[in-house]
């Protein structure tokens, strides 16, 4: 099967090489060479660019965006393609630097939540063009929508929607960004189909001379434009076998999608690699500090910190990788992470203190909120109820890569992306602390063997199973620790999502970021492309790149999870848009009645055992905006959902043995 993917994705590479002898190369056009037919061409400075660029679009280098342009043929990855920007093609800052594009140039394809992205002139009219909206996807696979995504392979339509890049009002350097409704395939090809665009004016968008050239089969002396026209041949032959005729086209490109391995496989070996080091039970631990009666609701608070293998060049941020030679994760040395351990009261005494013998409490991993820490997070108010009233011990580490340690690193990044490989880097490695952590609760030399974690002598943690919940970025975050715990088959992930390409411009929380990068990247179009190259990389580091394997098609060593997940309507922190299709991508129900439905999405009323999105509708206000913008101040929906009453009731019902989805909403689930 391998093998036959990797054939069909060579065939547009192939196809390119083969096109020299297409009967449209030149024809009478002549040749560039000749002077004469070069200064009436204003296109053969194609062939003497010293930089490899996308031509179809003029604006910009990238554009039109993810294209096969920028796949070479490589029999060594999965794909038989590997990515090959230019570094001159790259984004550049205010000190002229170029993004370094070593890292993206070890993919074998392009994201599986990408941004689409082209530019027209004049400025589109998204409302006489009938662009599918973000509030309408099923638009998308109509027979007349002037945009289309089609895999190429099967020829089915990807539900979609279109806008505007809204963060610049420079209609000049304005991109036209188009995105999936759901996630794309791994290691399948696609192709883009854009027809019928209006401007303001009500006027026809009409193509670039280099795209006419290609559809109508237009001589031309361009030898780049005729080396590229067998390829184009097979991009509208998709189409034209999906309905949009091939006349209508004003642009249309290929790309394809990076392979599972290439997204997963650094991961997996870092993971495989640093439990192996750290061979079977529990990882080493120490315990620092035992505060008892730190509140009415919490018996004991345990912090401490456990050695976990180190798979980064440097125990502390900045870090990325430690690679060898062939690109593969190495062991460094190992490294200290931190925990906090919150023991409940028990609420059958009324908060005030714990009976003998005290009964065994069921264990969370807990992951914390944006460049926060487990050790603040784990001790806010909703936890210390849910802890008391349910009878949970909770305990945390610091999500490194976007903890609070890492605020300083993480911002230098943004000035020079070049650097930003550090971020989806410390991501990984903190997968696996995650993991060792919960070694710490389930295993018999774990924190078992401590009398700290005993209670006169009773075991204050119940080491048969171990669960997982964490809210906004320990909702995102935790999604993709869930297709990687070999121990554990049941989380809450809360105002969680995928795609930060997607979900940043639209989240309050990255306002002040955006500043940083606005002012060390300031061609509107560059900062555009910025995102979903970003994003490439991200994959390797966030659910992107992990969805398809978390409630199906496990990756090698993992159990397949049930999820409960939720997000709270009209969140300015977490774009709903972003959880939604994470949601469509997991392929797993609404709870029904629901507060919202969604397209692609079926309802199930429960009870039932498996996994369920259950969407709060708390009251919020306002609606955020619907371009690629935030609001100016948050609402109360992302705060909110946690502390509902029964939305810890859910919890409860569901982070059991055998827990179920249950509703305790009576109806769609709402609060204040």
């Amino acid at each position: 099967m391998r093998d036959s993917l990797r054939g069909f994705a060579l065939f547009g590479l192939i196809a390119i090489a083969l096109s020299c002898g297409d009967s449209h190369s030149s024809g009478g056009a002549g040749s560039c060479s000749d002077p004469a037919i070069a200064a009436g061409e204003p296109l053969c400075p194609l062939d003497t660019a010293t930089t490899r660029c996308e031509f179809l679009n003029e604006a910009h280098c990238l554009l039109p965006y993810p294209s096969s342009l920028f796949l070479v043929a490589d029999a060594t990855t999965d794909t038989g393609l590997r990515v090959d920007y230019p570094r001159e093609a790259l984004p550049a800052n205010n000190k002229g630097v170029h993004i370094d594009p070593t890292e993206w140039n070890t993919l074998d394809g392009f994201s599986p939540g990408p941004v689409l992205a082209a530019h027209f002139t004049p400025q589109v009219d998204l409302v006489g063009s009938h662009v599918p909206s973000i509030t309408a996807p099923e638009d998308s696979l109509g027979s007349s929508s002037p945009v289309v995504l089609v895999e190429a392979s099967s020829g089915a339509r990807v539900p979609l929607f279109g806008e505007l890049d809204a963060q610049t009002g420079d209609a000049a350097r304005q991109a036209f960004l188009i995105r999936p409704q759901i996630r794309l395939h791994d290691g399948a090809r696609y192709v883009v189909g854009i027809r019928g665009l209006v401007a303001q004016d009500g006027t026809a968008i009409a193509p670039s001379r280099a795209f006419r050239i290609l559809r109508d089969k237009v001589d031309s002396p361009v030898k780049t434009i005729n080396d590229r026209r067998a390829a184009m041949e097979d991009v509208f032959r998709v189409l034209e076998a999906a309905g949009v005729a091939r006349g209508d086209l004003i642009l249309a490109w290929d790309f394809t999608v990076a392979s599972t391995g290439a997204l997963t496989g650094r991961m997996l070996s870092l993971r495989d690699q640093g439990l192996t080091a750290n061979g079977p039970g529990a990882p080493p631990f120490t315990v620092t500090s035992v505060e008892d009666s730190f509140s009415d609701r919490i018996l004991r608070r345990v912090r401490g910190t456990y050695t976990v293998p180190l798979f980064m060049n440097s125990a502390t941020p900045p870090a990325t990788y430690n690679l060898d030679a062939s690109g593969t994760p190495r062991q460094n040395g190992t490294a200290q992470a931190p925990f906090t351990v919150m023991i409940p009261r028990l609420a059958a005494t009324g908060g005030s203190a714990a009976s003998a013998p005290y009964p065994a409490a069921r264990p969370i991993i807990y992951g914390h909120g944006l460049l926060g820490s487990g050790e603040s997070e784990v001790q806010a108010d909703n936890l210390q109820t849910l802890a008391v009233t349910y009878h949970f011990v909770i305990t945390a580490t610091d999500w490194i890569g976007l903890a609070e340690g890492d605020v300083a690193a993480d911002a230098a990044a943004i000035l020079d992306l070049s650097l930003f490989p550090r971020v989806p880097d410390r991501l990984q490695q903190a997968m696996l602390n995650q993991i060792l952590l919960g070694r710490l609760l389930l295993a018999e030399d774990g924190f078992a063997s401590d009398p700290a974690f005993q209670i006169d002598g009773s075991p204050a943690i119940d080491r048969q199973e171990i669960y997982y919940y964490g809210n906004s970025q320990g909702g995102i975050e935790g999604t993709m620790l869930m297709a990687l715990e070999p121990d554990l088959t049941r989380g809450v992930i809360g105002v969680g999502a995928m795609n930060y390409s997607l979900l940043l411009q639209r989240s309050v929380d990255w306002t002040p970021y955006q500043t940083i990068l606005d002012s060390a990247y300031t061609d509107p179009l560059d900062r555009a492309l910025i995102y979903p190259l970003i994003q490439q990389l991200w994959d390797r580091g966030e659910p992107q790149g992990y969805v398809p394997h978390v409630v199906s098609d496990p990756l090698p060593g993992t159990p397949v999870k049930k999820i409960l997940a939720n997000e709270g309507i009209n969140d300015g922190q977490v774009a709903n848009i972003s959880t939604e299709i994470m949601v469509r991508s997991l392929g797993i129900p609404n709870l029904a009645p629901t507060a919202k439905h969604l397209f692609g999405v079926p309802e199930q009323a429960a009870p039932f055992d498996g996994s369920a999105f259950v969407p709060w509708d708390v009251g919020a206000t306002p609606a955020p905006p619907l371009t690629n913008t935030p609001l100016p101040e948050d609402t109360s929906a992302h705060e909110a959902v946690r502390r509902q009453p029964a939305d810890q009731q859910q919890i409860d019902a569901f982070l059991r043995p055998d827990g179920s989805i249950e509703n305790f909403c009576n109806g769609p689930c709402t609060g204040q």
